[in-house]
């Protein structure tokens, strides 16, 4: 288990820290469900895309992308 602090529209304020566990899916729902979007896709603090769990480090700032129809 890795915690992970998600902030909405690329602002370092008001995160809401996580515990990431199982799939980049499982984080894109925890995301949706935490900051009331529909979270398509996970950006770290330099605007790089998270496309595996695996890249997501210990206390990693991350940034939920919402889907256009969201």
């Amino acid at each position: 288990m890795r915690r992970v602090t998600l902030f909405l529209n690329s602002s370092p304020k008001n995160g809401k820290v996580v515990a990431v566990y199982g799939t980049l899916s499982d984080l894109l729902s925890v995301a949706s469900s935490k900051l009331s979007i529909k979270a398509t896709s996970v950006y770290n603090e330099k605007g790089g895309l998270t496309d595996d769990i695996a890249l997501i480090r210990d206390d990693d700032p991350r940034f939920p992308i919402r889907s256009a129809q969201a």
